[in-house]
């Protein structure tokens, strides 16, 4: 009877301990990674070799895919920074002034406007139009809407893993906002390094964001396309700051899971967290409204404009910032990694 007693306590220690080592195992599978940066010439290279023979042909569920407009002026250089710019092919006179202040084209950075397929043939006409003139257009085989918006995203993944590998930072952005280029650059080179780094996502951070249900609204989303009542903590789509192995990472994670239109919940959210990425809030580095307003009594340093800037604001912040550089790190304004 005692020694019944005694293995089955030592069974009971030997169950306990197993699952101990188990979940602290899963703990550690499931921590999520904090980016780091690269102090030397980084070796990195896409792993282009482990996708799927078609996925250049592949873009999510579209398995026809092609780059109907594409251009690389990437080839023959070394850009620290490949700017992909979400643009509304109506967008004509975004893309002119874009392209007149902080978007120019240099060795450092190389800025594409990125553009899905219209229906309307003069429409068409005129972007080819635009496309000779300035050989800055990269035109996917889906038609432009905002339920093909993720379509879009994943499109600056694939341009930026097959057109642009050796870039050492990818920015996404919308066409009516403001990049502080001159600082941004000195935060890349200086406070980053220009070698690059890992696990990064820079942006202005939504948490706790309800689904919206309501009938009419153009982000109405059905209790079949995504059931839970809150989304998950995910990155403003309208600028988010990469580094190449995020880019590849969240690529390939889109390329097999199922669509969900709303592209920056869906990839730096949904994805995000499948994958255990962290985020960096660059909230403090964005100029408020109230203080782009009140720019000669702004004291501190931004990366970025308001979201939803007009062209002629644009174009002030511009003649502003040039008259107005400052080198200043900006690591203290980061917030801890989430």
């Amino acid at each position: 009877m005692l020694d019944t007693k005694l293995c089955f306590n030592v069974i009971c220690v030997l169950i306990f301990f197993v699952l101990c080592i188990t979940s602290t195992e899963s703990r550690q599978v499931t921590k999520k990674t904090v980016y780091n940066l690269y102090t030397k010439p980084s070796s990195y290279s896409y792993p282009v070799q482990t996708l799927p023979r078609d996925d250049y042909h592949q873009l999510n569920n579209l398995k026809n895919f092609t780059f109907t407009i594409l251009n690389k002026p990437c080839n023959g250089t070394n850009p620290i920074l490949l700017v992909l710019v979400h643009s509304n092919p109506t967008h004509f006179e975004n893309r002119k002034v874009l392209r007149t202040t902080w978007a120019k084209n240099s060795l450092q950075v190389k800025v594409l406007f990125m553009l899905g397929l219209v229906k309307n043939h003069q429409l068409k006409v005129q972007i080819e139009k635009e496309n000779e003139e300035f050989g800055d257009l990269v035109q996917g085989s889906f038609l432009d809407t905002y339920r093909n918006l993720t379509y879009k995203h994943v499109m600056v993944f694939k341009y930026a893993i097959y057109h642009c590998p050796q870039a050492k930072y990818i920015l996404k952005t919308d066409d009516d906002i403001f990049v502080n280029m001159p600082l941004m650059l000195n935060f890349l080179t200086e406070d980053l390094l220009p070698f690059g780094g890992s696990r990064m996502i820079f942006c202005t951070l939504e948490e706790n964001s309800p689904v919206v249900r309501k009938t009419g609204s153009k982000w109405r989303v059905s209790f079949t396309e995504y059931p839970a009542e809150k989304y998950p903590t995910y990155c403003l789509g309208w600028v988010i700051l990469y580094s190449p192995n995020v880019v590849f990472d969240l690529y390939k994670e889109a390329q097999k899971t199922d669509y969900f239109w709303i592209d920056d919940v869906h990839i730096t959210g949904i994805l995000v967290e499948k994958i255990h990425l962290t985020r960096v809030d660059v909230n403090k580095l964005v100029l408020s409204d109230n203080a782009f307003h009140r720019l000669a009594q702004y004291k501190g340093p931004f990366l970025y404009g308001p979201p939803n800037m007009k062209n002629r604001e644009i174009k002030d912040l511009w003649e502003y910032v040039k008259s107005h550089r400052k080198r200043v790190s900006l690591l203290k304004y980061l917030k801890r990694p989430k």
